[in-house]
């Protein structure tokens, strides 16, 4: 059970390396999706679902794997993005105290959903989405302290 972040890590690492066993980790963080992450967390009572992922950057591409319901485990790979295409799905970076916000839109939907980053994950989210997008980013990101 992963229950720290560096071993959380590591079991992404492990799983990444199931899922496409040339490429190379540079960062992994947590989201969850909704609009509401607040009350999401009070009606989840804190079980994992489909709508949960670990996204991890490597250097080929974005996999999204699905925390699976026995805890903070990666489960079954969901996504496999390329870094292109991550890169004009994402926007509306939104960066806060307790939960940071961007939208992506998944392969294959019509329409972009909210991914929720907490605070414990957001130094990897900074990482991800400059590695990513770079000037873009700084250029689009809004910094909310309400």
């Amino acid at each position: 059970m992963g229950f720290t972040k560096s071993t959380t890590v590591a079991q992404v690492a492990e799983a990444v390396r199931q899922s496409d066993p040339p490429a190379r980790p540079v960062v992994t963080l947590g989201v969850g999706s909704g609009r509401h992450p607040f009350l999401y967390a009070l009606l989840s009572g804190g079980i994992a679902d489909g709508d949960t992922f670990f996204v991890t950057l490597t250097d080929r591409s974005v996999l999204f794997h699905e925390v699976a319901s026995a805890g903070s485990q990666p489960g079954k790979l969901r996504y496999d993005v390329g870094h292109e295409q991550v890169r004009r799905r994402i926007e509306q970076v939104r960066r806060r105290p307790l939960w940071s916000t961007f939208r992506f839109r998944f392969p294959g939907e019509a329409e972009a959903v909210w991914l929720n980053v907490r605070r414990a994950w957001r130094p990897e989210m900074d990482r991800f989405l400059d590695t990513l997008l770079g000037d873009r980013l700084r250029a689009q990101a809004v910094e909310e302290c309400s």
